[in-house]
């Protein structure tokens, strides 16, 4: 799983990285995706690349704890830490965990749920929708 692994962590730090690209949200989030995110509650795809005409990248990026497992056939899960530095110059650190379908030879985000993760050091932010 190993190509696999480098691929679906690549496709997440995406959305992290390029969360002002509404193009890179269609491709790389599958039709029937729901995103959890609280308080905001739950995003479709279609509000998911919406949200990015207002999006800002984050910077400083970098995934803790990543664990890639292929759960089925052309699925997989990834949970990890995640923590970066919005635009605005604030922190984010959350634990996350995303579920990836394989369709037409590609990953595809299909379920992702973010929860605040205080990080060393630090205090827990409030989560901000990154698709």
């Amino acid at each position: 799983m190993s190509d696999s692994t480098d691929e679906i962590v690549q496709v997440e730090k995406g959305f992290w990285t390029r969360s002002n690209d509404a193009a890179y949200f269609a491709a790389n989030i599958a039709d029937d995706a729901v995103t959890v995110m609280e308080p905001i509650g739950f995003i479709e795809k279609a509000t998911a690349v919406e949200s990015t005409k207002g999006g800002k990248p984050f910077s400083d990026v970098q995934f803790k704890d990543v664990i890639v497992r292929e759960i089925a056939p052309n699925v997989a899960m990834l949970v990890y830490h995640g923590q970066g530095v919005h635009a605005d110059g604030k922190p984010y650190h959350g634990s996350i965990c995303s579920v990836y379908v394989k369709r037409d030879g590609r990953w595809q985000s299909v379920l992702t749920a973010h929860q605040p993760w205080k990080a060393e050091g630090t205090a827990a932010q409030p989560a901000r929708p990154e698709h």
